[in-house]
């Protein structure tokens, strides 16, 4: 009696579990949504190969590849999600381009703002917003020839090395009468106005007064005019940099010919240079880096490149998805942003030892650009007139930025 008593409750609860599963609500199955995704050709088998773990992931997002070619990128805004550097933030944001991400990281309680490097994501952060989410760095270093190097028989550069030691080791290269030179000193390209700040920064001297929120410039201050001076001294004094006659290159390509002619020992570039992959021809010869020489401080400049949704998307959540799900990822050739990655032996294993250590001692002396400076557009146009005349020996660095100064009305 007692068995068929255990039996009938049983069956009883039984048919009570059946009766609640059949009042219970079924989970909707997510609809199916697409969205567009624009990336540089050479990046082609790298982001297919994480459209689809992303795929596997969420399997009820396509994320559809838009391949555009990096000296013609298009209308990438035309798709829901794409990268930009953080100096196109505001006129996208005026241009009501892109979407405010702050309620969907409001909402996502696994964002951590802490997992970035000090800055990066502040530079994606305008009129109290967030706009965009940062992928990855890139920042100024010093490259060289090894082959040079060995030529010469001149130690290479190292983490923690100084002006003299950069002044010593192009003065040890020189080779007037084999038209080889110790540094390429930039003139009339993209680095050509940054060049000459670092210098002043690295001797102490200041142009902002705020490198985040800058109000004021000052281009005539006696550590600008000393800096100056050893630069313009690099060419008209110690004869380690070529001037604008002496180059192996015209001016519209250098310093790319005298580089890849082994010409130049040493020469500034952006960490996506690596290798040449940014230029118009590879590098053939071994190459090095190092971050950038020191004097009285340890400075560099640095961009950042990050994740932006378009304000017109029809899937914000899923582009959400998308960007979170990137930023988890290597990237595929300057530092990134998270700190974990950056310190992974991934990307020691994707870089190299050197440039991976370089890259790491560079950052922590990085002054991330702000997309503020924008706004002192007649002022570097006036301090670029400057660097060209120290530059071409046309005038003193006292004399042209005193002028320059003056020039500013302030």
């Amino acid at each position: 009696m007692l068995r068929n008593k255990v039996t009938r409750n049983c069956i009883r609860l039984g048919l009570f579990l059946l009766v609640l599963a059949g009042c219970a609500t079924p989970i909707p199955t997510p609809e199916p949504v697409t969205i567009k995704f624009p990336h540089y050709e050479r990046d082609a088998a790298y982001y297919t190969t994480l459209a689809e773990q992303f795929k596997a992931r969420y399997p009820n997002i396509t994320v559809e590849l838009v391949q555009v070619n990096w000296r013609n990128p298009g209308q990438v805004t035309e798709n829901d999600v794409f990268m930009v550097e953080q100096l196109a933030l505001p006129q996208l944001v005026q241009q009501g381009t892109i979407l405010d991400l702050s309620p969907l990281i409001e909402q996502d309680n696994t964002f951590d703002k802490n997992v970035y490097y000090p800055g990066a994501l502040e530079t994606f952060q305008y009129e109290g917003k967030t706009w965009g989410i940062p992928s990855n760095i890139n920042m100024l270093l010093m490259y060289y020839n090894k082959d040079l190097f060995d030529q010469y028989v001149v130690p290479y550069p190292t983490v923690g090395w100084t002006w003299d030691d950069f002044l010593e080791r192009a003065e040890d290269i020189t080779d007037p009468n084999n038209g080889v030179f110790g540094y390429a000193i930039q003139h009339d390209n993209e680095i050509a106005i940054m060049e000459p700040i670092l210098f002043i920064y690295q001797h102490g001297g200041q142009l902002f007064d705020n490198w985040q929120n800058p109000t004021t410039i000052t281009l005539n201050d006696p550590l600008n005019i000393e800096a100056m001076q050893w630069y313009a001294n690099l060419i008209h004094a110690y004869g380690v940099a070529p001037s604008r006659k002496q180059g192996p290159d015209s001016v519209q390509y250098y310093p790319y010919g005298g580089v890849i002619q082994n010409k130049y020992a040493m020469w500034i570039g952006m960490l996506s240079d690596q290798g040449g992959v940014t230029w118009p021809t590879r590098w053939q010869m071994r190459w090095g880096v190092a971050p950038l020489p020191r004097d009285r401080e340890a400075f560099t400049l640095a961009t950042v490149n990050g994740f932006v949704i378009s304000k017109n998307t029809q899937h914000p959540e899923a582009c959400w998805k998308w960007i979170m799900f990137l930023n988890e990822q290597m990237p595929t050739l300057n530092m990134p942003a998270r700190r974990s990655l950056a310190e992974s032996g991934e990307f020691t294993k994707l870089v190299g030892a050197e440039v991976a250590e370089a890259a790491r001692a560079a950052v922590g002396d990085a002054v991330l650009i702000s997309p503020t400076l924008l706004g002192f557009e007649q002022a570097m146009e006036i301090l670029g007139t400057a660097f060209t005349a120290i530059r071409d020996g046309q005038t003193s660095a006292e004399a042209a930025l005193n002028a320059a100064q003056e020039q500013l009305g302030y």
